[in-house]
């Protein structure tokens, strides 16, 4: 018998909580069993710069969905109230977050369906939200097996190749980064996974990767560091999204 770790109610409180304004969720009732609702709001609606930031996919890796909680308690958004559009998907696999399951109710690794002719209703939300462009999408994971941070960029725009660099110089000072020359059984360079060039010929697609499909500008996936304690993990994230955001922000 499977026992809930979490409950998903008390991180939609706190952010029902700390919601800046008469904002509210836009609460999308589609998983028949169990019933969970996917949640997503939206800070700074109409502002030019859009970010797409999202995090439990994997319910084992709960750090992401704590930053973005941190993120609203400690009102760090402001910083950012008027130049960003900023979206959030505060848990995507709500059933995985309670019971500390990487896959959802059904057994399913939903971060490896978005190139599937029949995702579950978990992804099928996910790509809903691309319904328009976005700057910047940000996925909030965390690594079991890391000795440190890491993250995975892909993007349009070869001058905004630097960013992958400035966010692990910031983060750094708050956890150590991962110099291995394989990561997750990929080539990478100082922290950095090296992408697939050819990336449409691949069986399955992360959100990334169909968030690149989409014509996002700059894709990021965030890994922070399990063996760390809770604090140390969601500060390393909070690090990296300030480090994102302010970088497209002081272009304008």
């Amino acid at each position: 018998m499977n026992f809930k770790k979490n409950d998903i109610e008390i991180i939609y409180s706190r952010l029902r909580k700390h919601l800046p304004g008469e904002n509210e969720f836009a609460i999308n009732h589609l998983m028949e069993t169990p019933k969970y609702s996917l949640v997503k709001f939206v800070l700074g609606e109409g502002n030019r710069l859009k970010a797409l930031i999202s995090a439990g996919i994997h319910g084992d890796e709960p750090s992401g969905v704590e930053a973005i909680c941190s993120f609203l308690e400690n009102n760090r958004f402001e910083n950012f109230a008027d130049v960003w559009e900023l979206t959030f998907l505060p848990c995507l696999n709500p059933y995985g977050y309670e019971y500390g399951s990487r896959e959802n109710h059904e057994g399913k690794d939903l971060n490896r369906l978005f190139k599937h002719d029949s995702p579950p209703q978990e992804v099928k939300f996910a790509m809903s939200i691309f319904d328009k462009y976005y700057d910047l999408t940000i996925e909030l994971h965390e690594d079991f097996m890391t000795p440190g941070y890491y993250l995975y960029q892909k993007g349009r725009r070869a001058e905004d190749d630097s960013l992958g660099k400035k966010i692990l110089q910031d983060v750094k000072n708050i956890m150590p980064i991962n110099l291995n020359g394989e990561i997750d059984g990929c080539s990478a360079q100082e922290g950095i996974i090296i992408p697939e060039n050819d990336f449409e010929s691949m069986d399955w697609w992360p959100m990334a990767l169909y968030s690149f499909f989409k014509g996002t500008r700059r894709c990021l996936t965030l890994e922070t560091a399990t063996k760390f304690s809770m604090a140390v993990r969601i500060e390393a994230h909070l690090v990296a999204i300030d480090t994102a955001l302010n970088y497209f922000s002081r272009k304008e």
